[in-house]
């Protein structure tokens, strides 16, 4: 007798009937589908088989007669057990005469639910029992049963061997499976049962013999013919597990001493078998490879979430390396890389444990032969090196093996991820599918991170050249701006200010004057002395400034310290007359590095006063017009470097478009 519990649907339009029931036998093991309407019903009968249907004798579409013939036209062997309350027990009876198993009168009590599916369950199986062929009751049994789905491989092999031997009276069976690297190899998968009564060399050929013939062995001791298996009077029988790509393996059943020997009904019934086993080993291997497939796609995106974390071109180009590893056990790997007319980025990311030379030079020669002597000059001019701590290999017997990846397959980025390894053997396959998918997201995050610097460079490009607009307005001062930037920079990294607040100041000492553009040449280049009139026009240089950059977003950030760079910390500045640290830092900042350049340049209207000058001035105003701290920190920076030298070494930022970070 099967011990698997059969399917129940339960219907009714009362969701509370529909739960109650669907607990209830839920507890006792069974699997069990609810449905409300004969439509929902249609539907799913639709995609399963109900060996018991649990039925209200009225809906609000359909009636329990109704739905129960639909139901046997699908189905004969279903059993209909119908819900009624006391004003249809009429009709119930005519149901009954038309083929229902029983009626339950609400309202029902738990017990009486599962008295009533025991009954139905009993006859079912008594029904099955008049099935004379222990074989085919098995098949059944295999065939509609779930358990190899819920079984691990192995298991769901075993639990198939058992069955298969019982069904058989085998005293020995096994389950040989192809070895999916070696095809030419069978593995045993079962062994159950004494097969002592034959050798392994004897099972094994018997598996061999099947697998090549593609169909079937039978082996009778009694048979003349039997000049393979001379000496012994065990009795064989075998045939192959079909699958769609052709047979995945054998499977071998056999008697010891016994005088009854294996048939060719059995054969055939054991072909069946066969044929089931198969089907259930192509659902497991779907199912093992959706769940790896699931597992390597939850490693592909773990690994690419990091790629997206920054916008810096070098961390970008170290996620995507150390995602990459992985995937691929490089021990060397080159990335080089640009957009369309835009300048490239080279970066080695290494196993320390090798000599950088050893890489360099390999990766120079390969690139040679791939693309060129002087592109890979090119290439390799600059690189950028990181390291990882990898396998520590110990010899370079072997040439260093090397796999190439144009990355402009897989999308905007020009470019090739060159991988090596050095270790003597094929280790640059990748491990999963998905590959190509991390190639995908890496491109995207390095083509990011490209644009991002091509923007900042532009942006970049913007300042200076404003910065230089507002230079060349007077020759005189045509290096203000780069001068003033190089102080502010300075003082800065004094004051260890750093990252994003760094670079707005950086741009805003070079734009801290761009609103002198709306101002009369015949004021700013005036030899004499100013008017009051054009003294005031000259003090609306700051919000000129700030009604100019405003409109464009990425100059925000850069307007308190444009706007506030002529406030006194005494309150006597403009344009709002602030005091003490209620004028932004970076505008104080400004305003230190502002006057100093402006008494120690010199104008049309007189020539420098000198730097000891300026140092003094910046003394007797600490506390009036600048801030004190900020003074006395600057005047610390001037004794000890020469400002001739710091204007060289920071005021290259203007050629380099690049803010230079001293410690």
């Amino acid at each position: 007798m099967s011990d698997i519990l059969p399917r129940i649907l339960v219907v009714d339009d009362d969701p509370v009937i529909c739960e109650i029931v669907y607990e209830t036998l839920n507890n006792q093991g069974y699997s069990v589908d609810t449905a409300q309407s004969g439509n929902e019903v249609s539907k799913a009968l639709a995609l399963k088989t109900y060996p018991i249907v649990l039925c209200d004798i009225l809906l609000p579409d359909t009636n329990g007669l109704e739905l129960m013939s639909e139901i046997k036209k699908l189905n004969a062997d279903t059993f209909v057990i119908l819900f009624t309350g006391h004003s249809s027990v009429d009709l119930a009876k005519e149901a009954i005469r038309q083929g229902a198993f029983d009626f339950i009168t609400k309202p029902f009590t738990s017990n009486e639910i599962i008295e009533a599916v025991h009954r139905a369950e009993k006859t079912q199986r008594s029904h099955f029992s008049e099935i004379t062929s222990n074989e085919l009751r098995i098949l059944h049994e295999l065939t509609v049963s779930n358990k190899m789905t819920r079984f691990s491989r192995s298991d769901s092999l075993a639990f198939f061997g058992r069955k298969t031997a019982e069904s058989f009276g085998a005293e020995s069976l096994r389950i040989y499976l192809q070895d999916s690297k070696r095809e030419s190899t069978l593995d045993k998968a079962v062994d159950l049962g004494d097969g002592s009564f034959a050798d392994e060399v004897t099972w094994y050929f018997l598996a061999s013999r099947t697998m090549q013939s593609g169909g079937e062995v039978l082996l009778d001791p009694t048979s003349s013919e039997n000049t393979d298996m001379s000496g012994t009077r065990a009795s064989f029988m075998g045939t192959v597990i079909p699958t769609g790509n052709g047979n995945q393996g054998v499977i071998l059943a056999g008697r010891g001493q016994r005088k009854d020997r294996f048939k060719t009904r059995d054969l055939k019934l054991l072909a069946l078998y066969a044929a089931q086993l198969g089907n259930q080993l192509q659902n497991l291997k779907m199912t093992e490879d959706l769940l790896m497939n699931n597992k390597e796609l939850e490693k592909i995106n773990l690994v690419t979430s990091g790629f997206s974390s920054s916008l810096d071109i070098s961390a970008v180009v170290s996620s995507v390396g150390r995602g990459l590893r992985n995937f691929i056990p490089f021990d060397a790997a080159g990335f080089f890389i640009s957009l369309e007319n835009g300048s490239p980025y080279n970066y080695i990311f290494m196993n320390e444990a090798i000599p950088r030379e050893k890489v360099l030079n390999s990766m120079k020669k390969q690139i040679s032969k791939s693309l060129g002597k002087e592109p890979a000059h090119q290439l390799m001019d600059g690189v950028h090196i990181n390291t990882f701590v990898g396998e520590n290999i110990r010899t370079f017997e072997n040439p260093p093996e090397f796999t190439f990846t144009e990355l402009g397959d897989y999308g905007k980025v020009q470019g090739w991820i060159i991988m090596s390894s050095f270790a003597g053997k094929s280790r640059l396959m990748p491990s999963s599918n998905f590959v190509p998918i991390l190639f995908r997201h890496a491109t995207s995050a390095l083509c990011n991170s490209l644009q991002h610097r091509e923007n900042q460079r532009n942006y970049l490009e913007t300042i200076t050249a404003l910065a230089q607009a507002v230079d060349a307005k007077d020759k005189y001062t045509n290096d203000h701006s780069r001068n003033v930037t190089a102080y502010t920079l300075v003082l800065a990294d004094k004051l260890g200010i750093r990252h994003q607040e760094r670079k707005d100041l950086w741009n805003a000492a070079l734009l801290h004057d761009i609103g002198k553009i709306g101002i009369p040449d015949g004021i700013l280049n005036k030899p004499g002395k100013l008017t009051d009139e054009e003294y005031d026009i000259i003090k609306t240089h700051p919000v000129k400034g700030c009604s100019i950059l405003e409109p464009i977003k990425a100059f925000r950030s850069l307007l308190p310290a444009i706007r506030f760079h002529h406030e006194r910390y005494d309150g006597k500045g403009y344009p709002d007359g602030l005091t003490g640290e209620n004028i932004p830092l970076s505008a104080r900042i400004l305003t230190v590095a502002d006057s100093f350049d402006a008494m120690t340049s010199s104008r049309v209207y007189r020539k420098s006063p000198g730097v000891e000058f300026a140092l003094k001035q910046l003394q007797e105003h600490s506390g009036t017009q600048f801030d004190p701290a900020l003074a006395s920190a600057f005047i610390e920076i001037i004794k000890a470097r020469p400002h001739t030298d710091i204007l060289l070494t920071y005021g290259s930022i203007l050629l380099e478009s690049q803010p230079v970070l001293h410690q």
